[in-house]
């Protein structure tokens, strides 16, 4: 291990890859740590990796961001290049995404920002990173910054020849490369652009776009086919944010972003948009127009539904109980009926027998047949013949008519009944009284079944009214915040600024109105300007 380079000591072997070798490092004389990268000592046999490397150095020494690994010294020791460079605390994003953490949706953008402007200074400089993967992209302690690390086959743009790729020897890692970097074609800032792309849809959806398990097929995917739609794996990605994305993957240069300013602009209005959708959510008294109108919709659904089960429940109750006093009052008839005879030559064992053998039916509570003084002569209950009559409570009359009195009583178990006393006569004569009794638990029993299933429909047509307005209202609620934000920027003395999304609906009317209002605004600051136009 080399343990001094000129004024630097070296301390400790911090990391390592297939070309070269990182250190921590020392400078005595500004009392500073580095990094320490060097070449592999077989790797300084072939002339390809030791040109490759100097260009590193060359390429990254020029540049100068805060998004990007600064470069301060070059140099060779026993014939090895090495580079000092800055030592950054932090970890590399495929790290983060190998441990499934994958980052917050902010986050994503926000790294988003950082990778486009950080490679807008390199490319206006005329350099191409040419490998941008989450491995040379390192997230600083601070959970919010980022820096472009290892410009290894960087590739600074010349004025006389045009370099191109070599097909066969494929430069970079093949999953994060542009078709044109496949296919070795000219490569330049917007290949760089579509490994952004690779990278956002890896932050985003924690998938890779492409799954080719052999090299010959994960160059076809990449030069043929499309990658998965985001919406398949991270359905809350917004729609903005996923046109970005497939923008940046394009397959043509010509139909990406054609800076990293033009990115940074696209992806900042994205983060300024979650970030009012935020400050909407946490604003103190603030009600999203889309929660309040799917508040309001299903509010009156749930109202309406509400009275129309309860008259529904009303109806039903009467007209069972209309049913069970009908058919209630023609049984107790023609029980009495039945009996008048037996109760007319008092042969009161045949009318127990008689009351015995109709409580085998089974088709009500209780019966009681009674004589001209009120004794029970026959009676569901044995224990009550010979006696007189004093079983049943006063209940609530429902009907009276010609001789039959019907009421609903509360029985001993706290179900229920309706009792139905009628006259027992011979030629029109009373002779003595019946009285019948027939649970209301069965009728009850459907009309609460009757019920709770209103109530579980109106529930689900309450929640499906709920979903659908919420989806309808919250696409209307995104061309309302385009609109907003869009009225931001020219607030804020972007007068250039144009909705560039086309609908044909009024809301297409309204973006061409807020164009047109914009371009007056301009022309009218450009008039100012420049008086002399005036002449």
């Amino acid at each position: 291990m080399i343990e001094q380079v000129g004024r630097y000591k070296i301390l400790e072997k911090i990391g390592e890859g297939a070309a070269a070798e990182l250190f921590k490092a020392y400078d005595p004389s500004i009392d500073r740590t580095l990094a320490f990268k060097i070449l592999r000592k077989e790797r300084c046999l072939d002339e390809e990796y030791v040109n490759r490397f100097l260009r590193e150095a060359k390429a990254a020494g020029v540049v100068t961001h805060p998004n990007i690994v600064t470069v301060y010294d070059v140099g060779r020791v026993e014939d090895r290049p090495y580079i000092i460079m800055e030592l950054v605390d932090g970890i590399p994003l495929d790290q983060i995404l190998k441990d499934d953490e994958k980052p917050s949706l902010k986050q994503s953008i926000t790294i988003g920002i950082q990778l486009a402007k950080a490679l807008n200074y390199a490319h206006d400089t005329g350099i191409v990173h040419r490998d941008i993967k989450p491995s040379n992209v390192l997230m600083l302690r601070d959970g919010d910054t980022v820096k472009i690390t290892d410009f290894g086959i960087a590739h600074i743009d010349e004025t006389d020849a045009t370099q191109h790729t070599q097909m066969g020897a494929v430069l970079g890692t093949p999953l994060y490369m542009s078709p044109e970097q496949v296919a070795g074609g000219k490569v330049d800032g917007r290949s760089d652009l579509y490994s952004v792309g690779v990278v956002l849809y890896q932050l985003l959806t924690g998938q890779r776009p492409y799954s080719g398990n052999t090299m010959a097929t994960l160059l076809y995917q990449i030069t043929k086919e499309e990658p998965p739609p985001i919406e398949q794996a991270a359905p809350d990605v917004p729609v903005g944010l996923r046109h970005i994305v497939s923008k940046l993957l394009s397959k043509q240069p010509e139909k990406r972003f054609q800076t990293g300013a033009e990115l940074a602009k696209a992806l900042t209005r994205e983060l300024r948009s979650l970030e009012e959708l935020e400050a909407e959510t946490n604003r103190p008294g603030y009600v999203p127009i889309r929660l309040k109108w799917t508040l309001m919709m299903a509010g009156l659904v749930a109202v309406t539904m509400a009275v129309s089960i309860f008259l529904i429940y009303q109806k039903q109750s009467q007209v069972l109980t209309r049913y069970a006093i009908d058919s209630g009052a023609s049984l107790a008839r023609f029980i009495a009926s039945e009996s008048a005879e037996l109760v007319l030559i008092q042969d009161w064992v045949a009318i127990e027998l008689f009351v015995n053998e109709a409580s085998k039916q089974d088709t009500f509570t209780y019966l009681y047949v009674l004589d001209h003084e009120n004794t029970v002569r026959g009676a569901t209950d044995p224990s009550m013949v010979g006696k007189p009559f004093s079983g049943i409570e006063e209940g609530e009359l429902l009907s009276e008519t010609e001789g039959l009195r019907t009421t609903m009583v509360r029985l001993p178990n706290g179900a229920k009944a309706l009792d139905f006393d009628t006259a027992i006569t011979y030629q029109d004569t009373g002779i003595g009284r019946l009285r019948l009794g027939l649970s209301q638990t069965a009728a009850q029993g459907v009309i609460d079944t009757t019920l709770m299933l209103l109530i579980a429909l109106a529930l689900v047509t309450i929640s499906a009214v709920a979903i659908i307005f919420y989806v309808i209202t919250k696409f209307l609620s995104r061309p309302l915040r385009t609109l907003r934000l869009s009225m931001g920027e020219v607030a804020s003395g972007n007068l250039d600024c144009r909705i560039s999304e086309q609908r044909n609906d009024e809301l297409g009317d309204l973006f061409g109105a807020f164009n047109k209002m914009a371009a007056a605004l301009e022309h009218s600051e450009s008039d100012k300007r420049d008086p002399a136009k005036d002449g």
